[in-house]
């Protein structure tokens, strides 16, 4: 595991990018993949891509994806008195916020630091003790006294705020930083190009950081309509639920290899989701098998990403498979990955890509 460039993922996971806000990370990926594909650009959303022609089967398309967004709050209005008001964007949680350390990011691209207020403790009331206030009840304390000062930091209504960098590899090998979902994913597909690039595919491979992911998870469709690929696999997260504080509402664990997906569902009115195409996802689970790369798999419910809405795009919709890694805490500061599952997958795919080709049938029925 100690091949893979784990100061890379540090880096990936530093950056301020915030759903709708994601220009410098799409920058750094776009200057990092120039030299190793045959064509690349960055649409009008910012959604990065790379294609990488194949050796055999040049014509047949294998598109690889993860979202370079991340979630994260919004100024919308600064008192009087100098803190910030704030909204979210994405599935920020309010149990995760208080006393946190975050980072305001100006016009400018200036971070400026500031923490989420939470009532002292001595005279937090007794019918305030386990209740978690909403976002709209919450502050950003950048530690000056008015309006002006806080405008004098560079800060306004419309800049976004992350938390802050915290990139930690500790344990047994164990990753956590802010931001994992989904530079995990990320992370995992430069490395694959850095593979593939050195190493050609028979297929050729389409390479899709794309953004927005977090905020209406409709980001990516342009990308498809742009390549149209023979079929995509999206590499994102999924809820490990071996701690003390989850159910076992899947049979996902940290350690166990990536989780292949089998169903997801989000609800909540917007009726998205993805079953795994049948055979694409077989196709990976033999791939895993012959290798003996451990896999899991993945049902659940209030988890959508990229392939949701994909789906149904072109005249005759997309095959899609999900690949999701284990992580903890998730949407927290504190965003758990194990190394063993990220060299799990990074394998996995790798066999996968080299293995795709047009004797796949991928045919329904």
């Amino acid at each position: 595991m100690d091949h893979y460039d784990w100061p890379l993922l540090e880096t990936l996971c530093a950056f301020h990018a915030v759903s709708g806000h994601e220009d410098e990370i799409v920058a750094f990926v776009r200057d990092t993949i120039r030299p190793w594909v045959d064509e690349w650009w960055v649409d009008r959303l910012g959604n990065v891509v790379g294609i990488l022609r194949g050796t055999t089967y040049p014509d047949y398309r294998l598109m690889l994806q993860a979202h370079l967004d991340e979630l994260g709050l919004i100024v919308r209005n600064i008192t009087a008195e100098g803190f910030l008001l704030i909204e979210r964007i994405g599935g920020m949680p309010e149990k995760s916020l208080l006393g946190q350390r975050v980072e305001i990011k100006t016009e400018d691209g200036r971070r400026i630091p500031g923490y989420i207020g939470a009532k002292s403790h001595h005279v937090t009331g007794a019918d305030e003790k386990y209740r978690v206030p909403s976002v709209h009840e919450m502050f950003i304390d950048v530690g000056v006294s008015s309006r002006a000062a806080v405008e004098a930091l560079g800060i306004r209504v419309g800049d976004t705020v992350t938390y802050a960098p915290n990139f930690n590899r500790f344990g047994d090998g164990m990753v956590c930083a802010k931001a994992l979902d989904n530079r995990v994913g990320v992370f995992v597909l430069l490395e694959l190009l850095k593979h593939f690039q050195a190493q050609r595919p028979p297929c050729t491979l389409i390479f899709a950081f794309t953004v927005l992911e977090e905020f209406s998870i409709r980001g990516s469709l342009p990308v498809v309509n742009a390549t149209r690929p023979d079929a995509i696999i999206s590499v994102d997260i999924t809820v490990a639920v071996d701690t003390p504080a989850e159910n076992p509402l899947h049979p996902v664990a940290m350690r166990q290899g990536p989780a292949v997906k089998m169903m997801d569902f989000h609800g909540r009115g917007t009726l998205g989701g993805l079953f795994s195409s049948p055979k694409l996802r077989r196709f990976i689970e033999n791939v895993a098998q012959e290798l003996g790369i451990p896999t899991q798999r993945e049902v659940i419910v209030g988890v959508i990403t990229d392939p949701a809405f994909q789906l149904y795009l072109g005249e005759r919709g997309y095959v899609i498979a999900g690949l999701s890694i284990p992580q903890r805490y998730t949407h927290s500061a504190a965003q758990m990955c194990h190394e063993a599952d990220i060299a799990h997958a990074i394998r996995l795919l790798t066999a996968v890509a080299t293995k795709f080709s047009p004797a796949l049938d991928l045919s329904r029925g």
